[in-house]
């Protein structure tokens, strides 16, 4: 009997992990500030839960997007790199695996899909982490402490380089999987 929620599960994970966390992330610093620095809007919301719930979620989903293409404008970038390094070999594997139509749905196909997700989430968490930095400048302008705000500020940058380096790694892992996939599959019976 197929299993309806695992369909409905990664539909659902996909988003959440590309767009809302780093959108999240990206405007949290941001909306902090907004509320410290605007007593009115702090009593607006408070006072109307629902509703800045709801315009927060559009933030953080617009946010997504944004940082999303941020993210892939960087992956282009190390595409053209590991194109460099490969003679060519980088792009041509790529669009090779993308012409590529399975009859049978290999391991391996599953476990690309993953990185992909997580490539996704490293690069958008990346650039989540610069904005977040940047809205802790302005936190720190209105009235958080130095202490917390240059906390804030290592953090942001630690998780920039750090996930900035895993997108790298999960890069090189992708092109190596694609390469494999693309060397043929062998289907083994009962």
């Amino acid at each position: 009997m197929p299993n309806f929620f695992s369909a409905f599960a990664s539909e659902v994970f996909r988003p959440i992990v590309t767009l809302l966390i780093p959108g999240a992330i990206g405007i949290s610093t941001w909306f902090i500030a907004l509320l410290w620095s605007f007593p009115d809007l702090k009593d607006l919301v408070s006072k109307n839960h629902a509703e800045a719930g709801l315009v927060l979620l559009l933030a953080m989903i617009f946010a997504g997007l944004v940082l999303e293409d941020f993210g892939a404008r960087w992956e282009k970038r190390l595409d053209d790199q590991a194109n460099k390094q490969t003679d060519q070999l980088h792009l041509s594997q790529w669009y090779q695996y993308l012409r590529t139509a399975f009859r049978a749905d290999p391991t391996g196909r599953g476990y690309l899909r993953a990185l992909v997700l997580r490539l996704k989430f490293e690069l958008g968490t990346a650039f989540a982490m610069v904005s977040a930095a940047l809205g802790g400048i302005w936190l720190a302008l209105v009235g958080l402490g130095w202490k917390a705000a240059m906390v804030t500020e290592l953090v942001c940058i630690a998780f920039v380089m750090w996930s900035l380096w895993e997108a790298c790694e999960t890069h090189q892992l992708l092109a190596q999987t694609r390469a494999e996939l693309l060397k043929g599959i062998k289907i083994v019976g009962d």
